[in-house]
């Protein structure tokens, strides 16, 4: 049930975005469910919901963890997605937020301050074989990063298997975590950065070339950026590998 994981739903605050999420919350609250721990880090963990013995999940639930002095997550997400549908930017919508005073849940010792449920998609985001499978899988993906940062979005992580992508819908952002949505255009630097992920997690499955195919395609809708700016960019991917490197150091010790 949803009290094994929320006892004290009912001190939550909800911000709902379409018909179906309180008949979504009036399933989870009232039908058997079981939960898988997908994934657990600090400051969150993700599950997939399914409804009693069922082995297909129903819904995705992204889980924040009470810290100390730590902002609340929850809200600001809610007010990363409001910006983004101002700017008309495809996102994966969630049926809705829910959220109390992370503070006071530290205090209280509470499991969790709040969280996001999703529609379970077993299909849709990006996977490595998509780019092996579609030679212009990832032409089309910087195409569609330049159209955020036009708008001023920056979107942090781009890992691709953080984008969801069907013929029909296009690309969509998922994980919100870090997006910043600024006044105006990025500029070149925070482009190159936001680049740089991409590059990375293609570089590290073995897409050898994955730098210079993403600088070809952005240089020919941003034509200003120069060699210096090709070197930065280079940089930039390499402490993302660095830093991947130092993590997975970390998993392992552990």
């Amino acid at each position: 049930m949803w009290t094994v994981l929320f006892p004290n739903w009912e001190s939550f605050k909800y911000y709902f975005f379409n018909e179906k999420a309180k008949e979504v919350l009036n399933q989870l609250i009232t039908v058997p469910l079981t939960f898988k721990n997908t994934k657990t880090t600090p400051s969150h963990k993700n599950f997939s919901i399914s409804f009693g013995a069922s082995e297909n999940p129903e819904f995705f639930l992204k889980a924040f963890v009470p810290r100390f002095f730590k902002k609340n997550r929850v809200k600001a997400y809610l007010k990363v997605i409001k910006a983004l549908k101002r700017c008309k930017v495809p996102l994966v919508e969630p049926y809705f937020l829910f959220w109390k005073n992370p503070q006071w849940a530290y205090l209280k010792k509470e499991s969790f301050y709040g969280g996001v449920i999703f529609p379970f998609f077993s299909k849709g985001f990006l996977n490595f074989k998509a780019f092996t499978e579609n030679p212009n899988l990832l032409d089309d993906l910087v195409v569609f990063l330049f159209s955020l940062h036009q708008k001023g979005v920056f979107v942090r992580d781009t890992k691709f298997y953080n984008f969801y992508h069907t013929e029909e819908e296009g690309f969509k952002i998922f994980d919100l975590d870090g997006v910043k949505v600024y006044s105006k255009p990025l500029d070149k630097k925070k482009r190159l950065r936001d680049l740089a992920s991409l590059a990375m997690t293609l570089e590290w499955r073995g897409m050898n070339d994955a730098v210079k195919r993403i600088w070809e395609v952005y240089k020919r809708f941003f034509p200003g950026l120069t060699e210096e700016d090709f070197c930065f960019f280079k940089k930039q991917v390499e402490k993302r590998r660095e830093k991947r490197i130092k993590h997975l150091a970390r998993r392992e010790n552990s």
